[in-house]
């Protein structure tokens, strides 16, 4: 059972629910003797080898942005094979319900936007370094209360998914526990939706709320979140109302989701400084697998989109041979930035523009 703001007590659907108390079980689970898992658990940390994350070129960027500092925690070796057995065996099979879109196998970004498409008002908010918050004792809860793990197995659970008292940035298990610390102190925030008939999503550290009464959850989400560690800054929180621009996830969201101008303007201005040679040799490889990362999230929104811009960068190749092909993979595979994409359990097909009935193809 897990308290909420009120004090009274919410509980995770039973297919969630772990009922873990046999170390005998565990030992089964993860495939490793007993007194090795509490050895790795008892030196966890001697397992990690933190580095700063840098961060993508973006050559193409018109306005520069200062660097942001962020670790990766980075664990290693044996901790990570048992890390990414915890996952498997543990966490992957727990059914978190469907507003939970990112990290979740089989659930994409576009199902997080066709939560929300067509509404008249859309809120969306930030909780600021979401998982460098999330401390030891809030994974603690998420093993021993919510997933009702004896004593024994949470401790030896909390210390094999933790690093220095809060939750590791590039461990296998740290996205999933961060989605159940969320489910964990989100009561109050999923009733006061349910009462104004406001829709509610998340995507990992990104609050999403759509419905004419939406505004009003902001105090709420606000007051839960810091009841439990969290912070939502006010510059992180926008309200869009009727008749404005309406945004999520970096997704422009209109009668169906397209990519933003902006975006395609700055991919378009990307492959023209390959063109005329503003991009020097030694920054090459790092430049292309940022502008194809870039173009393959372009191509999950928008597949003729995305075709379009690999189909340029490709003839690019062909017309200027100074740059070097084998760098790319839209010359390497032809296919691998066109991304047909299927919102997963949603029926939604975004292959083409919906019909005068307003219906995408595949609904």
């Amino acid at each position: 059972m897990l308290p909420n703001a009120e004090g009274k007590a919410t509980e995770i659907p039973h297919t969630g629910r772990l009922d873990l108390c046999s170390i005998n079980k565990l030992e089964a689970l993860l495939g490793f003797p007993r007194d090795q898992i509490r050895y790795i658990a008892t030196h966890a940390g001697a397992y990690y080898k933190p580095f700063p994350k840098k961060d993508r070129t973006r050559p193409f960027q018109k306005k520069f942005k200062p660097p942001k500092k962020r670790i990766i925690d980075n664990p290693t070796g044996v901790l990570k094979v048992l890390q990414k057995r915890v996952q498997r065996n543990l966490l992957r099979p727990i059914l978190l319900p469907e507003y939970f879109c990112g990290g979740v196998k089989g659930r994409t970004l576009l199902d997080n936007v066709m939560m929300h498409l067509g509404t008249r008002v859309l809120v969306t908010m930030d909780i600021r370094s979401f998982f460098p918050s999330i401390t030891n004792m809030h994974v603690y809860f998420v093993w021993r209360q919510l997933l009702n793990c004896s004593l024994r197995i949470a401790e030896i659970l909390t210390k094999l998914t933790t690093f220095e008292r809060h939750l590791p940035q590039g461990a296998p298990t740290s996205t999933t526990l961060a989605n159940l610390v969320l489910y964990s102190l989100d009561a109050p925030i999923r009733s006061a939706c349910n009462q104004r008939n406001v829709r509610y999503s998340t995507w990992v550290d990104d609050l999403a709320f759509s419905g004419d009464s939406a505004p009003e959850i902001i105090d709420v989400a606000v007051g839960a979140l810091s009841s439990s560690g969290f912070a939502a800054p006010h510059k992180k929180q926008r309200i869009m109302g009727p008749g404005s621009r309406k945004v999520l996830n970096k997704v422009l969201m209109g009668r169906f989701p397209t990519v933003l101008p902006e975006r395609m303007s700055q991919l378009r201005s990307g492959i023209h400084k390959l063109r005329t040679r503003r991009v020097s040799k030694h920054e090459l490889k790092a430049y292309l697998r940022s502008l194809e990362g870039s173009m393959s999230q372009v191509a999950s929104i928008d597949p003729r989109k995305g075709k379009k811009l690999r189909d340029q960068l490709a003839t690019v190749f062909r017309e200027y041979p100074h740059l070097d092909a084998s760098a790319s993979r839209a010359v390497k595979e032809p296919a691998a930035l066109a991304i047909p994409v299927t919102g997963p359990g949603s029926g939604w097909a975004f292959t083409d523009r919906p019909d005068k009935s307003g219906r995408h193809p595949g609904k």
